[in-house]
């Protein structure tokens, strides 16, 4: 997001993800989780 550019650091940002993520249901943070290791398989076998 533009407006906010220089505001937070790639470091902070990530900060705050991992805080938001941690609040979510263990149930869906496993389906994250999954969703992000299919995507990534995806694109190993598109290289």
């Amino acid at each position: 997001m533009p407006a906010f550019e220089g505001v937070l650091t790639d470091k902070e940002i990530v900060a705050v993800l991992s805080f938001i993520k941690a609040q979510w249901p263990e149930q869906v943070r496993q389906r994250h989780d999954e969703m992000n290791r299919r995507f990534q398989q995806r694109q190993e076998a598109a290289e």
